[in-house]
């Protein structure tokens, strides 16, 4: 996305404008299942059980976690009931041991420390199974110790509260922390849950294994759907291929170009009078901004969801945000690389796969790929500045106002005109 636009950041009679000019379960029996004969792992993922994925640095599959579907008892949960989807999810469990599990990943099983002290862990060991399990007391300790010598393989849970586990860290090969937490200086394999962000999993050693929203939302990589696949396609096409290949890519998906022109014939898009036809729009919007209203389309698809519009409108704000702070004096590549990153912010929520798969597929620069992955760069503090903006968080938006020399005022004034510029686009998208 080269600059080649006259005019300033703003959605009036030019469209999407970046310039560098100053401008202001159940158990079975309670299934009806025969409980027989053990139950295929096909049908329990059918009827009650998931299996999270967990991914490495690289985005690579590594393991799954035995989860129960749609549930989820929170903290403060009655003892029963708690108890009871423990009661499904080893029931389930059971069934797979008992026809082998199939595949060579590890499999995390999440049980309560009370279950160190039945016979279920033994009964139901395999070598695929890691256990994962809080450890209180010097009790829990020692039973979770006895059993990992008689050749089970656990996952403690850090607590920052509580020393047990911590003063024990060299005893185990996986050790499970928040992706919140502050990274222990420990050897064994760190499990990192509720991965949301890039920049949180960022923080994390290379060897840790990942699980959460960031990297798995409801498809896994490899995973999406044929619609999602054009989604991408049509995402590269606009970073970087010319004018002519993206209408191609028209001619050969007719049901993507009805949104097409609405977003083109919409204030985002900013021609002077109606594009007729999506080759007619394209080369009438030039370059840069056939590549950004393209870009845009990538992130909603042909019939946007509440959700699409949402990352769509999100990316847009950001876009012109960042491409506005550059040209107030932050430091960054240009403002195009700036807007760049902002639009692709949402991109990896928007299409359901992790960022640093989208950095291969959609060949980014250095420059975006380091941004978008939370490694230190100037535009990465635009970024966090921006998240500032739109969490209201004024402690975190006064450090990068110093940082980057801007009067806190001034980045308030260009958010808002970014949001507002933005919010044109809700009515292409309806």
């Amino acid at each position: 996305m080269t600059s080649d636009d006259p005019h300033p950041s703003r959605i009036v009679g030019g469209g999407i404008n970046t310039s560098e000019s100053e401008q202001p379960v159940v158990v079975t029996q309670m299934l009806g299942i025969d409980s027989s004969a053990p139950v295929r792992e096909e049908a329990l993922r059918a009827r009650f059980l998931s299996f999270d994925p967990l991914f490495d640095v690289a985005s690579n599959l590594v393991a799954h976690q035995l989860v129960l579907r749609g549930r989820a008892a929170p903290a403060d949960a009655p003892p029963e009931l708690r108890q009871m989807e423990e009661d499904m999810l080893l029931t389930g469990l059971y069934s797979l041991t008992q026809d082998g599990l199939t595949g060579e990943l590890p499999l995390l099983v999440r049980i309560s420390a009370g279950v160190l002290f039945s016979e279920i862990p033994q009964q139901l060991n395999h070598r695929q199974l890691i256990w994962c399990v809080a450890l209180d007391n010097e009790q829990h300790l020692a039973r979770a110790l006895a059993l990992q010598d008689a050749g089970l393989t656990f996952c403690p849970t850090l607590n920052r509260n509580n020393a047990v586990v911590q003063d024990s860290a060299s005893a185990w090969r996986y050790l499970a922390c928040d992706a919140d937490d502050t990274p222990p200086a420990v050897a064994a394999r760190l499990i990192v849950e509720g991965v949301r962000h890039s920049h949180a999993q960022a923080r994390w050693p290379g060897n840790a294994w990942f699980r959460g929203s960031f990297f798995s939302g409801d498809t896994q990589p490899g995973e999406i759907s044929h619609e999602q696949a054009i989604q991408l396609d049509l995402l590269a096409i606009a970073l970087r291929e010319p004018v002519e290949t993206l209408v191609q890519f028209f001619r050969l998906n007719p049901d993507m170009a009805p949104r097409l022109l609405a977003i083109a014939n919409s204030q985002v898009g900013g021609l002077s009078r109606p594009a007729e036809s999506t080759a007619h729009a394209l080369i009438m919007l030039g370059p840069q901004r056939a590549s950004r209203v393209a870009a845009l389309l990538a992130l909603t698809g042909k019939q946007p969801s509440e959700a699409s519009r949402h990352y769509a409108i999100t990316a847009l704000t950001r876009a012109l945000f960042m491409g506005k702070i550059t040209r107030l004096g932050a430091p960054a590549e240009s403002a195009a690389a700036a807007f760049e990153i902002g639009l692709l912010s949402t991109a990896p929520h928007a299409l359901s796969l992790p960022v640093e798969t989208l950095i291969r597929k959609l060949r980014l620069s250095a420059t975006s790929a380091r941004a978008l992955s939370a490694h230190p760069s100037p535009e990465g503090a635009m970024l966090q500045l921006t998240y500032a903006c739109e969490n209201n968080d004024v402690e975190t938006l006064a450090t990068y106002a110093k940082q980057l020399d801007i009067p806190l005022h001034q980045i308030s004034v260009a958010y808002l005109d970014a949001l507002i510029a933005a919010s044109e686009l809700d009515a292409a998208l309806h």
